[in-house]
């Protein structure tokens, strides 16, 4: 889909803050809250997937992240995907090149769920192996 300009410059304030109103929107695109709220009809047929939240690293009590790279059965990657998705505390699936298939972003509360996420992942249908990579400290994160 190709956007205009002003398409655009509303993602990128979506982006920084999903919860702006339509007013605030406007304003600060000088548009009108019906173009706004149009404009977001359109993208959200379009292109917006969905609204979520971000949350603080250094707000959660005992946040025990970690990175898994997962290698599955080509047949049942749908499958995997799908499990992966409906476990809350998987927070990103990316497919990659090389030797593996997929890397996770994991977190959870404590080292004890952790250790059971990562068995419950390792035994999902079509999943082959798997590899865990704590993380220690986030030095900085540029993601929105």
């Amino acid at each position: 889909m190709e956007l205009q300009e002003n398409e655009k410059q509303l993602l990128d304030l979506l982006k920084i803050n999903s919860r702006m109103s339509a007013a605030e929107l406007g304003r600060k695109l000088n548009l009108a809250r019906s173009t706004i709220h149009m404009m977001l009809g359109k993208l959200e047929d379009k292109i917006i997937d969905g609204y979520t939240i971000k949350l603080k690293s250094d707000a959660l009590e005992n946040d025990t992240r970690c990175y898994v790279t997962i290698t599955r059965d080509p047949k049942k990657s749908a499958l995997i995907e799908d499990s992966l998705y409906n476990m809350a505390e998987v927070d990103c699936l990316a497919t990659v090149a090389g030797n593996i298939n997929f890397m996770i972003l994991v977190r959870t509360q404590n080292h004890q769920q952790m250790d059971e996420v990562l068995t419950n992942i390792a035994m999902l249908d079509g999943v082959l192996k798997t590899e865990s990579h704590m993380i220690l400290s986030s030095k900085f994160n540029r993601m929105p």
